[in-house]
């Protein structure tokens, strides 16, 4: 299961997993070259967009690009359409979400909700990764679970992001002000096993039906 968002403190922390994360990459895109198959790096509450794009360019491997997650990098406060226009040229495949939004004393919370009911620009998304590469991958991914706590307001939050200009934090606690999740964001914590599974799977059906009716997938 996704563990949440990762924070690093200190900033060192965050420098040398950065450094053992574009080495990994590396010593991967041989390997991956010689069998001829696609590395796709997602996403994953770690790099900014332009991170990311970086790392692809430096790599500069037609084997080696992204899985571009539609809402991860909420939590480091990029808007969801601007990352994906960033990402969707180097994309070999997806993590097709919506994400509801919600507040807390620390920041906001921040969770997977079925497709079409969030704040992510589904049909716009996918136009454009389709445009961008024509064979991509589309996999739906639908994480029923607790909201992730996003702790923008706490001082542990911003060691690796010193040059974050305020009004991108500003723009995001609007969005999550003003389209805010209708009614509660979605929980497990209280729910019995069978409970969790049933309610996992009522999600996971919600938005295959939404992906075919309307995203025409599936």
């Amino acid at each position: 299961m996704d563990a949440g968002m990762k924070i690093f403190i200190p900033l060192r922390a965050f420098k040398a997993f950065k450094e053992q994360s574009l080495q990994s990459i590396r010593w991967a895109e041989p390997i991956v070259k010689k069998h001829r198959v696609k590395l796709a790096v997602e996403n994953h509450k770690d790099w900014k967009a332009q991170e990311l794009v970086d790392i692809i360019k430096n790599i500069s491997s037609p084997w080696v690009g992204v899985t571009l997650d539609f809402g991860n990098n909420i939590s480091l406060l990029e808007d969801p359409m601007e990352v994906i226009t960033t990402l969707a040229p180097y994309a070999f495949s997806t993590h097709v979400k919506d994400m509801g939004l919600g507040e807390y004393e620390q920041g906001f919370l921040l969770s997977e909700v079925p497709l079409g009911s969030g704040v992510v620009d589904l049909s716009a998304a996918v136009a454009l990764c389709k445009k961008m590469n024509p064979g991509i991958t589309f996999n739906l991914e639908m994480i029923t679970r607790d909201p992730l706590e996003i702790p923008c307001f706490s001082e542990g939050y911003w060691p690796t992001f010193p040059q974050t200009p305020a009004p991108q934090l500003a723009k995001i606690i609007q969005m999550v002000r003003t389209k805010k999740f209708a009614g509660a964001l979605p929980s497990v914590k209280n729910l019995a096993f069978e409970e969790k599974l049933a309610f996992e799977e009522k999600n996971v059906l919600e938005c295959l039906q939404y992906s075919k009716n309307t995203l025409g997938l599936g």
